[in-house]
């Protein structure tokens, strides 16, 4: 990585970065890294902006971000996100590896000269980066979006998982990787491909074998088993209750969740459930309704199912085998949130190709336990 004084004099003296190049401790830099050095010339203060309610994948790609930017630039750089991180999993591997982030609520965007997305886009509308502005550096797995202003792309959707492309950047530029870092980038593996069952490529397998040898395993099972809220047991009871089956789909209407993680958190446990192959969760926050649905079908398209169910492709997006997203509420009361969810219902029957559908509950009620 350059040293201190050669990024300084770059930073000092040059704006042209065709006549500057940074080499790496071990050589030159690959294309994409000597691409990253030439966006970031110049630059003081950046900010990686990640999704709403960010997931592990977003949270310890941010992070892999800011350890790149900081090591070979020395430039300060912040993590910034909208609305809540609320799943216990999520809460705890911020708490144990002290990965420090911002609501974007409250910060300034104009006070960086520099700004980057990870695992979302500009436009993708789960994000709460300004409409119409530019960003200088977008990565990500998503699906790719058109956006403005944009220097540095590193978008892959083929592959599983954004902390994917970060591992091999730093791996293939000879970056040492801290335990802390890669116990997040494990830990954002696993649960993104549902420890390699969902969406999961040989490079996000070598990608978590390569971070797993240098990972705090002590601090990884902390994350793994947190302490669970009250909240999360009531959600699980009203998911269970609620659920309903037809031959290998399954759904469950969960009502008013505590948080907009509930959703998806529920439809992975469902899919559990054998001979299940399709799954589709629905729940009431605040002036929304998020819905997710899931697949066990390596080649499901719940990506363009998802958009056949809601058109507006700004509220929701996903992949092969997961998806999700939200509904505006106009009202918000259960009469408007009972009929949106009857209609997706009949909607995700038809585009699974049944008819005259006849759910029966998941859980059969009984007057006494066995």
């Amino acid at each position: 990585m350059p040293s201190s004084r050669l990024i300084t004099s770059i930073h000092r003296g040059h704006s042209n970065r065709d006549e500057e190049t940074v080499l790496s401790q071990n050589g030159e830099p690959t294309e994409a890294m000597a691409k990253l050095d030439r966006t970031l010339v110049g630059k003081q203060h950046l900010l990686i902006i990640i999704h709403n309610t960010p997931d592990p994948d977003a949270i310890a790609s941010a992070a892999a971000l800011r350890y790149i930017v900081e090591k070979r630039y020395e430039i300060q750089t912040s993590i910034a996100y909208g609305g809540i991180v609320s799943r216990a999993e999520n809460r705890e591997m911020i708490r144990t590896l002290n990965i420090h982030m911002k609501q974007i609520g409250r910060i300034s965007l104009k006070k960086y000269d520099c700004i980057a997305l990870a695992d979302t886009q500009p436009g993708s509308g789960n994000n709460s980066f300004p409409a119409g502005a530019s960003c200088h550096i977008v990565i990500d797995h998503h699906p790719k979006r058109k956006s403005r202003g944009v220097q540095f792309e590193l978008i892959e959707p083929g592959i599983g998982a954004t902390s994917t492309l970060l591992v091999e950047l730093m791996r293939e530029n000879k970056i040492e990787i801290s335990p802390d870092l890669a116990t997040a980038l494990v830990y954002a593996l696993t649960s993104e491909t549902q420890n390699m069952t969902r969406e999961t490529t040989a490079r996000d397998i070598n990608a978590y074998m390569f971070v797993y040898q240098r990972a705090n395993i002590r601090k990884l099972a902390q994350i793994i088993t947190p302490r669970l809220k009250q909240t999360y047991y009531e959600a699980l009871a009203k998911t269970l209750n609620r659920a309903r089956i037809y031959r290998n789909a399954i759904c469950a209407n969960i009502g008013t969740i505590p948080n907009p993680e509930t959703v998806s958190e529920m439809a992975n446990f469902l899919l559990r459930r054998e001979r299940i192959g399709w799954c589709l969760c629905t729940g009431h926050f605040k002036n929304r309704l998020i819905l997710s649905i899931r697949s066990s079908k390596t080649n499901a398209k719940a990506n363009e199912l998802i958009h056949r169910l809601v058109p507006n492709m700004n509220t929701v997006g996903g992949h092969e085998m997961s998806a999700g997203g939200y509904i505006p509420l106009e009202e918000g009361n259960n009469q408007e949130v009972m009929e949106l969810e009857v209609r997706l219902l009949r909607d995700f029957s038809t585009l699974l190709g049944y008819k005259n559908v006849n759910w029966k509950s998941l859980l059969e009620k009984r007057e006494t336990l066995p």
